[in-house]
């Protein structure tokens, strides 16, 4: 008798404050949550739980709308510039080949020949037909060399002293020649001559020059014009 302090219930000596095991004892305020009951305490965390919930679905929401705008904003953007897939690399790539074959083969006709040269230095001729230079370490210089070209000198120049000559025997004469010539080496016509056509007169002119101050009048005359023509080409060669 002397151990139980409580009441008539004999749970007061309980210092706990709990019910009597049965649920049916009065609870003492909890001290630990400031004085409030547990009731009240029940009903608050819920609330502030969705309080927060909402708060974030809508900073979500609203990061997501930014996201999706800016994100619509960079495709629209994109749409505008150039839209690279494997299709449009494979075309681009067809069509550099083909260009590039067409700059590297060439057709040489038969009256003409291909010089080709490796970095700008003579590699090659080419003969007639269909050649390959690998476009741009190889180029071409394709000429017409079976074509005669024809220098006049002295015919329809009037004013001019081209035709006038001296002779052996100190007589002026006024002579009036052609001169037919082709291409016999390609490389030397393309790098030994600068001027080809002022050249080939000046030679020409300068070898009658020549052939009319070793004779006479009279056999220049009275000479037939081919052993003159042969001698020509002779000194012009």
């Amino acid at each position: 008798m002397a151990g139980n302090t409580g009441g008539p219930w004999g749970g007061g000596g309980n210092s706990g404050g709990g019910d009597d095991g049965r649920g049916n004892g009065p609870r003492r305020p909890d001290r630990n949550n400031g004085g409030q009951r547990p009731g009240n305490d029940g009903p608050q965390i819920p609330e502030i739980d969705e309080l927060v919930k909402k708060g974030l679905e809508q900073l979500r929401g609203r990061r997501g709308g930014g996201g999706g705008g800016s994100t619509g904003g960079g495709a629209g953007g994109g749409g505008a510039g150039p839209f690279l897939t494997r299709g449009t690399i494979g075309i681009a790539v067809v069509a550099a080949i083909v260009l590039w074959g067409l700059a590297s083969f060439y057709t040489v006709r038969p009256e003409e020949k291909s010089v080709e040269l490796f970095l700008g230095e003579f590699s090659s001729i080419g003969e007639p037909g269909l050649n390959f230079a690998p476009w741009p370490v190889v180029t071409a210089e394709v000429i017409a060399v079976t074509t005669e070209r024809t220098e006049e000198i002295g015919v329809g120049r009037q004013g001019s002293d081209a035709g006038l000559m001296l002779t052996g025997d100190e007589n002026i004469v006024d002579i009036d020649f052609q001169v037919q010539w082709n291409i016999n080496d390609p490389s030397a016509f393309l790098f030994n001559l600068r001027d080809p056509r002022p050249t080939i007169r000046a030679v020409s002119e300068s070898a009658m020059r020549e052939i009319i101050a070793q004779s006479d009048l009279a056999p220049i005359l009275n000479r037939d014009s081919g052993v003159i023509g042969d001698r020509l080409q002779d000194l012009i060669q």
